[in-house]
C-alpha cells in the first residue's frame, strides 16, 4: 500500500539487549520532513527466526531515515524542554504480524525534527512461548505504533481535514527564530494547497459537510499564515520593537560617535586627507 513511500525492505536480526535505532539523517533538511509526517514513517513485519534468543523482522522506512543496531537498551533520558514525561509503550507481535510507526498528530514540525534526529529506539524481546511472541518497546515521544490489522487511518476523515485541525490546535511560539517561522509557514502553505487540490479533484464526491469544514478551516489557516508572515517580516526587518524599522541600530550610533571623536582628535591634515578619500567621484 505504501510501496511508493518506503525504501527497499531489509531483514534485521536483533539479539537480546540490542536496540534498533531509526533516526533522521543529519544532512536532511527539516522542510522535507513536512510531507513525511502525514505518512507512516516505517513498517515492521515479524518473521521467523532460527535462534530463540533473537528476533527477526523485515523493516521498510522512508528513504531519508537511517537504521542502526546498537548494543544498548532504549535511552530513557529525553530532553525535558522538548517532551515532558515520555511514556514507554509496549506491545506484543508474533510471526507474520507487524505494525506501522506514525508521527504523533499535533506535534510541531520543529519538535518532531529534533526528536527524529535523536532517533526512535525499538527493543525486541523474544518470549519462550509456543507462538514465540515478541515484546516490542519504545518511548512515546514523537511517534505512535499501530498494528497492521488495526490501521484504519485510511477509513477516517480526510487527511487534509486532520492536518488542518492539528495545525489550528497548535499553539505557535511567535518568538521563535526566523528559520522555525519559515518552516511553520511552509507547513501551512502545504496543507492549504492539499485542501484546494482535494476539493478540486473530488468535487463531485466530497460530502457537503466535509467540503464546508475544509473551506472554513482553509480560511482560518489563511489568517494564521498571515500572522506568521507578519511576525517573520518583523523579525527580519526590525530587531527592536521599540524602534522604527528604518531607525539606525545602537551599534551604528556608537560607531558614528566614535568617528566624530576621531575626527576631533585627529590632526587637520589627516582629516583633510580622509575627506578627500571619501569624496564621491
Amino acid at each position: 500500500m505504501y510501496n511508493h513511500l518506503f525504501s527497499q525492505p531489509v531483514k534485521y536480526q536483533i539479539n537480546q539487549g540490542q536496540t534498533l535505532l531509526i533516526a533522521l539523517a543529519d544532512d536532511v533538511s527539516d522542510f522535507i520532513l513536512l510531507p513525511a509526517l502525514s505518512q507512516p514513517l516505517a513498517e515492521i513485519i515479524i518473521c521467523e527466526s532460527e535462534d530463540e534468543q533473537c528476533s527477526s523482522f523485515i523493516l521498510t522506512c522512508q528513504p531519508f531515515f537511517k537504521v542502526d543496531v546498537i548494543n544498548s537498551q532504549i535511552d530513557s533520558q529525553v530532553d525535558s524542554q522538548i517532551v515532558e514525561q515520555p511514556e514507554k509503550a509496549e506491545f506484543k507481535r508474533t510471526f507474520g504480524q507487524g505494525f506501522r510507526l506514525y508521527a504523533r498528530v499535533g506535534v510541531a514540525p520543529r519538535i518532531s525534527a529534533e526528536l527524529l534526529r535523536k532517533g526512535i529506539g525499538l527493543s525486541f524481546t523474544a518470549e519462550g512461548t509456543p507462538q514465540k511472541q515478541i515484546n516490542i518497546g519504545y518511548l512515546q515521544s514523537v511517534c505512535e505504533s499501530i498494528n497492521l490489522e488495526s490501521d484504519l487511518r485510511l477509513n477516517q476523515e480526510p487527511k487534509e481535514l486532520m492536518m488542518a485541525k492539528a495545525i489550528l490546535a497548535r499553539n505557535f511560539d511567535y518568538e521563535e527564530s526566523p528559520e522555525n517561522l519559515a518552516i511553520n509557514i511552509s507547513e501551512i502553505e502545504q496543507v492549504r494547497a492539499d485542501i484546494n487540490l482535494y476539493l478540486a479533484e473530488e468535487r463531485n464526491k466530497v460530502h457537503a459537510i466535509i467540503a464546508a469544514q475544509l473551506l472554513k478551516l482553509d480560511n482560518l489557516l489563511n489568517h494564521k499564515q498571515q500572522w506568521l508572515l507578519r511576525t517573520y517580516s518583523q523579525s527580519q526587518q526590525r530587531t527592536n520593537y521599540a524602534s522604527a524599522a528604518n531607525e539606525l541600530s545602537k551599534d551604528v550610533e556608537d560607531l558614528q560617535r566614535k568617528l566624530e571623536c576621531f575626527s576631533l582628535l585627529a590632526p587637520a591634515d589627516v582629516s583633510l586627507m580622509v575627506d578627500k578619500l571619501t569624496e564621491d567621484t
